[in-house]
């Protein structure tokens, strides 16, 4: 018998055994376990090391092999020209004469009943495996390959379309096991991005198409294979210094969908060596199946992202269709949510356009309530729109030169991608220009332009729609003042009522009831007992504002007063109704104020059991000096009123009092309280409301902040000689205390929230700068917008010379119960301190 006398390597060059392997494996996916080939393959890959009887194993895998192939051939199944091939090769090693159909010739020939044959199988065996062990190694590494394909297949047909992480890493994990790697990192190309996915839950990297190996693949479609990682100019070192990790030897390349790269591999140091070119050809034949895996998953994914993006499409244009056309300013607000939700966006502002002064100007801007932003069209984002009539997809406004950061650094705000596009009205002029702000995902994409565009034909009817409404409105007053006039009569539009007048404002049965229909979900009544609640969400520029009335009662209910006190339900109601409609519809004290302080008190008196340095009594007067303490607040400081000389300023200065509007939030409590249908106080004795009062006017009248100092130190006296709570003069002092800390309380909420405070309160300032100049009267500096300070710096100057003295003084002296609002407080001066460099860094 003729011995084969050649090497491993020219064995497998000269017969093409990677080629034919290759080839096999395909049918064991696709035909297995009907072909006799892909059997005896894997029957091979049985056999043991060479020493261990190995040629026992290869005689019936070659008896089962040809088994099969005759039923394939009794069948009329033909055979593949790869099995032909493959039959060939193997009876050339075992000088089986071959005839013309060498498959049928082959298959005949290989009987096993005489000795003879059966000697030359052990022979051909032991030349296989005595002197080509890279052959065996090479069938061992091809059954692990036919298993790894199969799982990944597998994994293609049964992963879950929502758990495309969960697949990618199998993928990874299954490239990494299969290429002996230490590491894997997929990039997923995501248009003009690289988004890595990389396994044992080491995190995710963006990078632009074209960066680094990845990218070069992605560009050219070539591999990399690099032996020494830190040795190749194109490796980023500094990935490695970061992380810690350390890169020997990486083999990129390419994942293909149809001819096209849908990711790519970066397979990071070879367990015991360095990636081959088997390695090279393995995976390719790896990657072909996860190709078909990443893809179809993607394709699927994109499927239920555009169902359900056009079941959010549909819910917002039927919100926005209901939404009452004579009130501009909800229009604007449900055009602002509806587009927020549906690009997946922080936040929107719309801005309308105003022909006459050749301005936009933003009805609604911020979560914190109802503001006015005006930009002369031209300039900016939103105006450079409004001129050009064009959309803007910015990916990194900072880099963009009509950005302007000065809002940013105004609102404490980091702004990095914006959409802005123009909303259209029937007759194709812009009515408005929306400008989406912050991608919670990513930048904006070519479907968010499409889907914005969509939704502002339907915005811009909307918009129309209340323009034209506004307008036949405002014809009809107009007619209605020529019509009074030439009858002699007055104006036809009455002022509004005066500010200590109720008159009109206790609601009526039917009022009432609507109120009563409001229902608090489980979380709300839950979320309001803590500290994370957040008020703006029930500001008036939302459509939950009323809700905060059901609030008000449950902080109440939960405090244990109107069992406590025998407050009817309805009379409670009543009052706060009265309430909410007495605040004014300003940007910082509003009832979302009044309502924010009295859940601050809720927090100090009853989660936090300060309570108890005070009588149940006093407790609730507390709290209902916290609803009143601001009522009918105009959005001007005493200040102002005394340089006006409004009439609250007059009259204040002819009494004698400098508290102009802690007096007049006095006066219109008492009222309030004086009106039957609201009085909350209805079942106290005559001595307990005469009690009532006084504790009610004292704690109010010490919020004026002219008189800041005098209570912080009269407090801090009084503790160092040591808290008497047998005291009136001490529980009235600390009820004050408790008011004062609970009224500039917001810079000590989570600092999502106290931001906003603090962006409602810079707001308030701007509006009393406007009507300081409209007045002619002295400005003051810091209320003048093109002088203000930047929020960030603002807020930390009112935190240290405000806020962090007197809290200090209260916990160390009396409510060290009150300690972790120092702590949240100290969180959020790290966080401005932090933001302030950063805008320093930016304008250096």
């Amino acid at each position: 018998m003729a011995i084969d006398n050649r090497t491993p390597e020219q064995y497998i060059r000269e017969t093409r055994l990677h080629t034919i392997i290759n080839e096999a494996l395909g049918e064991v996916i696709t035909k297995m376990p009907e072909d006799p080939i892909s059997m005896l393959i894997l029957n091979l890959t049985k056999i043991p090391t060479p020493g261990h009887s190995s040629t026992t194993y290869l005689e019936p895998s070659l008896e089962s092999a040809t088994k099969l192939a005759r039923i394939r051939l009794e069948s009329g199944m033909p055979f593949s020209e790869g099995e032909r091939t493959l039959v060939s090769e193997l009876a050339q090693l075992m000088d089986i004469p071959v005839g013309g159909d060498g498959m049928n010739q082959s298959t005949r020939g290989l009987s096993f009943s005489n000795k003879s044959m059966s000697m030359r199988v052990r022979d051909a065996a032991g030349t296989i495996l005595g002197k080509s062990p890279l052959l065996y190694s090479r069938l061992v590494r091809s059954k692990k390959a036919a298993q790894m394909l199969l799982q990944v297949a597998l994994s293609m047909t049964t992963s879950t379309t929502d758990n495309t992480d969960h697949l990618i890493d199998e993928v990874m994990t299954g490239a990494a096991q299969l290429l002996d790697a230490d590491r894997c990192t997929f990039f997923l190309v995501d248009e003009d991005e690289l988004v890595s996915k990389m396994a044992k839950g080491a995190g995710e990297i963006r990078i632009p198409v074209g960066t680094g190996l990845a990218g070069h693949v992605v560009r050219t479609g070539e591999k990399i294979n690099i032996i020494n990682a830190w040795d190749d100019p194109r490796f980023n070192k500094n990935v490695d210094l970061e992380t810690g990790y350390r890169t020997e030897s990486i083999l990129c390349m390419p994942v293909k969908f149809e001819g096209s790269i849908v990711a790519v591999a970066q397979l990071l140091n070879k367990i015991g060596g360095v990636f081959t070119q088997e390695d090279e050809e393995l995976f390719e034949a790896f990657s072909t199946f996860a190709g078909v895996c990443i893809r179809s998953h993607q394709l699927y994914q994109q499927a239920l992202y555009e169902k359900r993006r056009t079941e959010i499409f549909v819910k917002i244009l039927r919100k926005l269709s209901h939404t009452d056309i004579r009130d501009m300013d909800k229009i604007a607000s449900q055009i602002i949510r509806s587009i927020t939700e549906l690009l997946r966006a922080d936040r929107c502002t719309l801005f309308l356009v105003d022909k006459e002064r050749d301005q936009l100007v933003s009805k609604v801007a911020t979560k914190a309530g109802p503001t006015e932003i005006r930009v002369h069209i031209g300039e900016g984002i939103a105006g450079n729109v409004a001129r050009n009539g064009a959309k803007l997809n910015i990916k990194d406004a900072y880099a963009d030169t009509r950005f302007s950061p000065e809002t940013d650094k105004r609102m404490g705000y980091t702004t990095r991608t914006i959409l802005a596009m123009p909303i259209m009205d029937h007759a194709n002029e812009i009515v408005a220009v929306t400008q989406v702000i912050n991608k919670l995902n990513g930048t904006f994409t070519a479907e968010d332009e499409e889907l914005l565009e969509y939704f502002s034909l339907f915005a811009g009817i909307a918009l129309s729609n209340a323009r034209l409404y506004e307008f036949v409105v405002d014809s009809g007053n107009k007619a209605m003042d020529l019509f009074n006039m030439a009858q002699g009569g007055g104006g036809a539009h009455k002022p509004n009522g005066s500010a200590a007048n109720f008159f009109g404002l206790v609601p009526t049965a039917k009022e009432l009831a609507e109120y009563e229909t409001i229902a608090l979900t489980d979380k709300e009544k839950t979320d309001v007992l803590t500290v994370h609640f957040n008020p703006h969400e029930y500001s008036l520029a939302t459509d939950c504002h009323r809700r905060v009335v059901p609030l008000f009662v449950h902080l109440f209910q939960a405090a244990g007063l109107t069992d406590k006190y025998r407050i009817p339900v309805d009379v409670l109601e009543r009052f706060f109704i009265c309430c909410k409609k007495k605040y004014r519809m300003v940007p910082y004290h509003s009832v979302t104020h009044a309502f924010d302080v009295t859940q601050t008190l809720y927090l100090y008196l009853y989660q936090c059991g300060v309570k108890e340095k005070l009588t149940e009594f006093e407790a609730f007067i507390l709290m209902v000096s916290g609803v009143l303490h601001d009522i009918d607040h105009m959005g001007l400081n005493n200040s102002f009123h005394f340089k006006a000389e409004t009439p609250l300023g007059v009259l204040s200065a002819a009494s004698g009092a400098q508290s102009v509007l802690e007096v007049h939030h006095c006066n219109l409590s008492i009222e309030l309280l004086g009106i039957s249908e609201c009085d909350i106080f209805c079942n106290l004795t005559k001595d307990q409301k005469k009690e009532a009062y006084k504790c009610l006017i004292y704690n109010i009248l010490a919020t004026d902040m002219a008189k800041h100092k005098e209570f912080v130190d009269n407090f801090k006296a009084m503790s160092e000689e040591g808290y008497d709570k047998s005291n009136p003069e001490h529980r009235r002092l600390a009820s004050a205390l408790l008011l004062k800390c609970a009224d500039i309380s917001n810079v000590t909420k989570p600092f999502d929230i106290s931001r906003l405070w603090g962006i409602a309160a810079t707001e308030e300032f701007f509006v009393q700068g406007e009507a300081e100049k409209l007045n002619k009267v002295e400005l003051t500096p810091a209320f003048q917008k093109e002088k203000g300070m930047e929020l960030a710096q603002s807020q930390l100057g009112f935190i240290n010379f405000m806020v962090a003295p007197m809290l200090g003084v209260c916990i160390d002296g009396v409510f060290t119960e009150l300690e972790p609002f120092r702590a949240t407080l100290k969180s959020n001066v790290a966080k401005w301190e932090q933001m302030l460099e950063t805008h320093k860094k930016v304008d250096a």
